[in-house]
């Protein structure tokens, strides 16, 4: 599948999400994008929301793969709480929460930005399909709720953590939520 190809799954999913009320801005590959992207910024409520990418790119010998990707910048959460915003503590966290979460993954990432270290946490789903039918469409639509679903999870982890909870304690209290 060529880039022309793909960006037509792009917008034809654009299109898709705009009639299930979702908003989303398709940006062309170029100085704004690595790649063709759409982005969705998606609302929680008043206080969460998360802007998603969603990249559409041909896997040889696979087929064609949509990346979910999103991430929090945790720098203040470390700077508010440092006892409990441990690189150690962080790893721990997001570990466990991936063996909750049935799809998707949490990563944490750390960078050199202009002198500054930068810790973020990532959120990423990928899945094979075409984009080309209504059922490809409504499990795109599944799993960015569902994504809005860990997000939502991710951040009551990190509340738990920034009062003080441990790592152990946040992590039953979240599975006490899950079971629910």
């Amino acid at each position: 599948m060529n880039k022309a190809e793909l960006r037509k799954g792009l917008q034809r999913l654009k299109e898709y999400l705009a009639g299930q009320e979702f908003e989303s801005m398709l940006l062309e590959e170029g100085e704004e994008a690595a790649l063709d992207s759409l982005i969705l910024p998606l609302e929680i409520n008043e206080e969460l929301s998360l802007d998603i990418s969603c990249n559409f790119v041909h896997v040889p010998e696979f087929g064609d793969m949509l990346q979910y990707y999103g991430h929090l910048e945790v720098d203040e959460l470390f700077a508010e709480n440092p006892e409990s915003f441990t690189e150690f503590n962080v790893l721990q966290l997001l570990n466990a929460l991936n063996q909750m979460i049935p799809v998707g993954q949490f990563l944490f990432m750390q960078d050199q930005a202009e002198g500054e270290e930068q810790n973020v946490i990532g959120i990423r789903y990928t899945v094979l399909t075409a984009l080309d039918n209504e059922i490809e469409m409504e499990k795109c639509v599944s799993v960015i709720k569902f994504l809005m679903h860990i997000y939502e999870l991710l951040c009551s982890s990190l509340v738990l953590l920034l009062e003080g909870e441990t790592v152990q304690n946040a992590l039953y209290i979240i599975g006490d939520v899950i079971n629910l």
